[in-house]
């Protein structure tokens, strides 16, 4: 399964968010969002990374315990890394813009469902 949708508020229906990021040492990542025209609760997301529009310095922060030998390698690899975040960012825009019109919640049964299969 590879769906994507936009985030709407379920009160005023709008798609522009304010995500408030949430970092409490011992947890994971909380993203709370919120309509950014009515100011309502959205959703809340716990995430296991981060990596913001300079991907190449967040898999610096990721790595900085590995060392290598060839600085070429390395910046291969943080280029790769920033290649895959852009090209999955394109894609899932992409198919957010294609897909069905269903809740976050409908998509994310699905993908157990499937998992169970």
């Amino acid at each position: 399964m590879e769906k994507a949708k936009r985030e709407h508020c379920p009160k005023c229906k709008g798609t522009t968010m304010i995500n408030n990021v949430y970092v409490k040492t011992g947890e994971n990542i909380k993203i709370y969002v919120e309509c950014a025209n009515c100011h309502s609760f959205v959703a809340r997301y716990s995430l296991l990374t981060y990596t913001s529009d300079k991907p190449y310095e967040v898999l610096l922060q990721k790595l900085k315990c590995l060392e290598y030998r060839s600085g070429k390698k390395a910046l291969r690899e943080l280029e790769e890394f920033d290649r895959c975040v852009e090209s999955e960012f394109k894609m899932v825009k992409s198919l957010a813009e294609q897909q069905e019109i269903k809740t976050v919640e409908e998509l994310i049964k699905e993908k157990w469902e499937e998992k169970e299969e």
